[in-house]
């Protein structure tokens, strides 16, 4: 139930501190006042209940000199206590919540029976706890039975989770939502000094006017048939507006970023809803992505938001409603950002989205209640990890009907997490005749295992780019990208100019990754001679038309992906000659060999098929890859009983799984860059060490220091650390090794045009 509590749990002498000059009352009734659960406002005013211990007071009034103390557990205890040791599933989310609200959620189980279940170990831990106990319960008035054995012996219990009922799938969830409103609000009000108020609406009829006026005014030979899918997309949709999970299966090309971003403005519109969530698999499509709907909604609706993007710098009204605008702190800008919590539109990638999901992270968590009521775009939805799917789907389908949450599934592969989904909430929206209609024949596919050689592909790159205006080239492994690039540079050299061949992969620092596919779009649209080969990393929602191209030998939603660069405007008289040729293993491949399905997709292209004819084909595909599917979930179980660590870590296993032996390096492409970052962050750290400095002055500092490392961040690759030796840290405080500009200037080490050249790199695929 969501109601206001209106009066206040506690009334605390104004000289009581929570932070330096700032009375824990007052801390605590902002905090309160953020949120109107009452989950949140029993959890926030009991969270700091534990800093009214002389041993805190005397810290915080001199934290230069007092040795730290601990208030958490303090916090935690007086709360359950005033709950007569009653263990439910909110009592124990609001417990828990205090217990972890400056760490992360542990694995229940192990974390309460090693550090709350015996009586002894707590006191030797703790010393005086009682004594704080009763100073904490004085000072907030508070009559309670202060029985640490009675405390202890709730968790000296072979299974505590299981033995309180507390096992459940949304029990997981509820302890995330009541601790992430806790640790937002804290930090929020521990930096703006108020209580965080979210906005009451936004302009989303506004912006779907703009959109529809902007589709509209374009003009080429796919603007019909994308008004055409998208006018559909929006009509089925209103006839299923009660469904909660809405699918857009549609061929590249189509539009699906704008026919999305439609749908997603006319939901929050009918069901009032209070932001919507765009997460993307690449950061390259994110800031596409991004681009295409600042054209709509402008910029201070809309965040983009991931591991290589600035601050956004908001602007604040004075509580008392002058027209005076006030730019907010670096500090605030960062923390709005990093939160979520103001824009209506927000970009991602799917490890920020799927973190909220998954971590036990407090960085993570701070955002998750900004999930709730909301709609969520799952773009490209192919590239979750199919050991995920069926845990994809329990959560989406968990969260869509107890967080009034509408996702957005789209793909031109939708792999086969419908069948996971109940058929009552989930809705599709557009008609499978978009893949067998008369535009959607852009192109072929044609698999010839006979390329298995460098030799061979080379000689059908060079054949088919002297026939062709543009062709793309994409391999499986960095080594074999530059092989070929350097190859077709000495080969084709005495007929092409330099200009024309480009290369990418991740051995190229993201700022000069992003310059060469602005360069190549521009080419491109002028019809200018081009070639690029490349990994990956040119897949998926990167708006490049190339008129043929070539593809190691992938996943079959990895060849769709490449294939969707390939005459993607439909241009006039190209879709007889435009092909995509598949290609068989020549270099080092990533994928494992059940992902590959090899014999199955060379069986069902064993002719040349054309893009209207896919469709068949993708569908049987993604029935033999779900039947190979594990049959039963590989992260519910473990949500289910509340172990939060485990479960992050075995979805970093199957999602993002670490590279071993690797180590960031800062590439100096300018000289006099590094020195640049150096002085900036030399300066800051020396402020924040300099004595007497506040808080809040620290927290400046600290806020700078990030802004600074997203910066450094577009000159940063990951490195073999065999290769880093002799490689200096770019400053104490910020764990990068340096490339200095001479081993950029003389190519030992890093080529502008080729990247990293060590041979250890060369050979680690991410």
């Amino acid at each position: 139930m969501r109601e206001n509590i209106i009066v206040n749990l506690f009334d605390i002498e104004k000289k009581y501190w929570s932070h330096p000059n700032y009375p824990v009352q007052k801390h605590l009734d902002n905090i309160a006042a953020s949120f109107v659960e009452n989950s949140h406002k029993e959890a926030a005013f009991f969270h700091d209940t534990g800093k009214l211990t002389d041993e805190f007071q005397k810290y915080i009034k001199n934290p230069d000199h007092a040795r730290r103390t601990t208030h958490a557990l303090e916090s935690a205890l007086i709360y359950l206590m005033n709950k007569n040791y009653k263990i439910t599933p909110e009592s124990f989310a609001i417990f828990y919540a205090v217990l972890k609200h400056h760490g992360d959620l542990a694995d229940t189980n192990n974390f309460l029976d090693d550090k709350l279940s015996f009586i002894d170990d707590l006191l030797e831990t703790y010393p005086d706890l009682e004594k704080r106990l009763e100073k904490i319960c004085d000072r907030i008035d508070l009559s309670l039975d202060l029985d640490l054995e009675e405390f202890c012996n709730l968790f000296d219990l072979e299974d505590f989770v299981e033995e309180y009922d507390l096992v459940a799938f949304e029990n997981y969830f509820l302890i995330k939502d009541v601790f992430s409103r806790l640790i937002f609000s804290d930090k929020y009000e521990a930096i703006f000094k108020e209580s965080y108020s979210e906005k009451k609406s936004h302009q989303w009829k506004t912006y779907i006017s703009n959109l529809v006026k902007l589709i509209e005014s374009k003009n080429n030979k796919m603007a019909f048939v994308r008004n055409q899918a998208r006018k559909e997309i929006i009509t089925t949709y209103k006839k299923n507006k009660a469904k909660r999970i809405f699918i857009i299966g549609a061929p590249t090309g189509i539009g699906k970023t704008f026919s999305a971003l439609q749908l997603a403005l006319e939901i929050c519109h009918d069901k009032n809803k209070k932001r919507i969530i765009n997460a993307l698999p690449m950061t390259s499509i994110i800031d596409q992505t991004h681009e295409e709907y600042s054209l709509i909604l402008g910029n201070n609706d809309l965040l983009k938001f991931h591991h290589l993007t600035h601050s956004k710098s908001y602007i604040s009204h004075d509580n008392e409603g002058r027209k005076e605008r006030e730019s907010l702190s670096k500090q605030q800008n960062d923390f709005t950002a990093m939160s979520w919590s103001s824009d209506a539109v927000i970009v991602t990638t799917f490890n920020q989205l799927l973190n909220i999901f998954y971590s036990n992270k407090n960085r993570d968590l701070v955002k998750f209640w900004t999930i709730r009521d909301s709609v969520i775009i799952l773009d490209e939805i192919q590239a979750i990890p199919r050991v995920l799917i069926q845990d994809l789907a329990k959560t989406i389908t968990y969260l869509s009907k107890s967080f009034n949450i509408d996702f957005i599934l789209m793909s031109a592969t939708i792999p086969g997490i419908k069948q996971f989904i109940p058929k009552g909430i989930m809705a599709e929206l557009l008609d499978k005749r978009y893949f067998s209609m008369d535009f959607n024949n852009r192109y072929s596919i044609q698999i010839n295992t006979q390329i298995n050689d460098m030799e061979s592909l080379l000689s059908v790159a060079k054949t088919n780019y002297k026939n062709n205006n543009s062709l793309l080239c994409v391999v499986n492994s960095k080594k074999l990208s530059l092989d070929i690039y350097s190859e077709l540079k000495d080969n084709l050299r005495k007929n092409i100019s330099s200009s024309e061949l480009f290369f990418l992969n991740t051995n190229i620092i993201p700022k000069c990754r992003a310059s060469i596919i602005s360069t190549i779009k521009k080419r491109l649209q002028k019809k200018q001679k081009t070639l690029l080969v490349s990994t990956q990393v040119v897949e998926a929602g990167v708006d490049l038309d190339f008129d043929f191209g070539i593809r190691e030998f992938a996943p079959l939603y990895s060849m769709i992906q490449a294939a969707g660069r390939i005459n993607r405007e439909n241009r006039e008289g190209l879709n007889k000659s435009a092909k995509l040729i598949v290609t068989g293993k020549i270099g080092y491949c990533p994928y494992h060999p059940t992902d590959l399905l090899k014999e199955e997709v060379i069986e069902l292209f064993s002719s040349e098929i054309n893009e209207n004819r896919i469709l068949p084909l993708l569908e049987k595909y993604f029935q033999i890859v779900m039947d190979r599917v594990a049959p039963d979930p590989l992260l519910y179980q473990n949500m289910q009983k509340l172990d939060f660590e485990t479960v992050y870590h075995i979805y970093l296993n199957n999602f993002m799984k670490a590279i071993p032996n690797v180590e960031p390096v800062f590439v100096e492409i300018e000289k006099g860059l590094h020195q640049t970052f150096f002085l900036r962050i030399d300066t800051l750290h020396k402020k924040m060490k300099q004595p007497g400095k506040s808080m809040e002055e620290k927290m400046e500092c600290r806020s700078k220091l990030k802004s600074i490392l997203k910066k450094i961040s577009q000159y940063v690759i990951n490195v073999s650390k065999n290769e880093t030796d002799g490689l200096q840290d770019l400053h104490e405080i910020v764990q990068i090794k340096v490339c200095p500009y001479e081993f950029v200037k003389n190519g030992t080490k890093y080529s502008c045009e080729k990247g990293w050249l060590g041979e250890k790199t060369l050979t680690l695929n991410f």
